[in-house]
């Protein structure tokens, strides 16, 4: 996996990609859903998502969509990371702060 710009990934067919979403001083409450559907968390307390790349598409998309309660401070935020099995590094990918006017980030996965 390489990256090309911030939230955009370059990848390799039935590549397997690992989501970590670190929640800071906020609730672990966050949607995650892959091409429209719901992506089931593999754990929790760093939430973790994975997902294979499809080999007929020629783009992916990750939506992320994070909540923050009244009581959660201002400074609370979610920090993405992502990870191909094929190589690359793991990335920072982006993040969302309780202060931020959208709470929602989307990822770009593009075969390569």
């Amino acid at each position: 996996m390489k990256q090309t710009d911030t939230g955009h990934y370059d990848v390799n067919a039935r590549e397997q990609i690992t989501l970590t979403v670190e929640a800071y001083k906020a609730a672990e409450d966050l949607a995650v859903s892959l091409d429209g559907a719901t992506l089931a968390s593999s754990s929790s307390n760093p939430a973790t998502y994975s997902f294979s790349v499809a080999a007929n598409a020629s783009a992916q998309f990750i939506d992320i969509n994070c909540h923050f309660s009244a009581s959660d401070p201002d400074d609370a935020y979610f920090q993405f990371y992502v990870e191909g099995s094929l190589g690359g590094k793991k990335f920072n990918a982006s993040s969302i702060r309780k202060l931020d006017a959208d709470w929602e980030a989307v990822l770009q996965f593009t075969l390569s």
